[in-house]
């Protein structure tokens, strides 16, 4: 008998910790969630924005030659009538920004770290910049970046994708799992793929030693995807992985808790 009420007491013991670790799972989800975005003047949220980036509301100006102030360690979220750019860089940095008024809505995250204070010229477009050759399937969008003087860096370029959004833009469906950024190579005048990954924020990130001409395209099956996620699976599929296991430990407590009372 007392065998008895101890087996019964594990498996009480057993699902309710299966319970327990659900219960935590969904709560730390819905905060990461909640704290990694930041919410515009239209009510867009913005993923992936620190807590003390400097905000600035220009949703009134499509810029053409904007000159922009970035403070060294000082994140600055510029949002633009058709853009929305995150820059962060670890010198100080004055930024000269044009977005052509045919580039949709995209949210941009760029990280420098430089070994001077220096100017950087950046050019948002619809069509390829520099001589650079169309890319079969790409976002429809073109990104310049030029220093004004030689230098060594090392930098992040990030662009948030939303799969649904773009398949709509593009009137084609989109696999987000295939897209990957390129840089124009001036010397071999080709393409070419760069490592990328979609973080836990959705943003498709690629790391980069130099600035050029970038754009973000989607691979067809039969190429190499330069694209993974930061762990090897999209964030979504590990939290899924996760929450099956804690309902699977959660039916096989409560199966044996049945089988022991019977």
């Amino acid at each position: 008998m007392a065998k008895t009420n101890r087996t019964k007491n594990r498996a009480k013991i057993g699902v309710f910790i299966a319970a327990l670790l659900l219960a935590s799972f969904s709560m730390a989800y819905a905060s990461a969630q909640a704290q990694s975005s930041t919410q515009t003047s239209g009510g867009e949220k913005i993923p992936g924005v620190p807590d003390d980036a400097l905000q600035y509301n220009k949703t009134d100006v499509t810029p053409v030659a904007q000159m922009e102030q970035i403070a060294a360690g000082e994140p600055a979220l510029f949002q633009y009538r058709n853009a929305t750019m995150l820059m962060n860089c670890t010198r100080n940095c004055e930024l000269n920004v044009t977005v052509d008024p045919t580039v949709k809505p995209k949210i941009l995250a760029l990280s420098v770290e430089p070994n001077q204070t220096m100017m950087l010229t950046m050019n948002m477009n619809g069509s390829p910049l520099e001589g650079a050759k169309v890319m079969e399937r790409t976002l429809n969008f073109y990104l310049g970046i030029e220093p004004n003087a030689t230098l060594q860096l090392s930098a992040q370029i990030r662009l948030h994708i939303n799969q649904t959004e773009l398949s709509q833009e593009l009137n084609r469906e989109v696999n987000a799992s295939r897209l990957t950024w390129m840089y124009w190579n001036r010397t071999s005048a080709e393409w070419q793929t760069v490592p990328s990954f979609i973080d836990q924020n959705g943003y498709l990130v690629c790391n980069t030693n130099h600035f050029s001409t970038w754009t973000v395209a989607e691979l067809a099956d039969t190429e190499t995807s330069g694209t993974e996620t930061q762990n090897g699976l999209p964030m979504e599929y590990i939290f899924a992985a996760v929450a099956v296991v804690v309902i699977a430990v959660l039916a096989v407590g409560l199966v044996a808790f049945r089988k022991r009372k019977q």
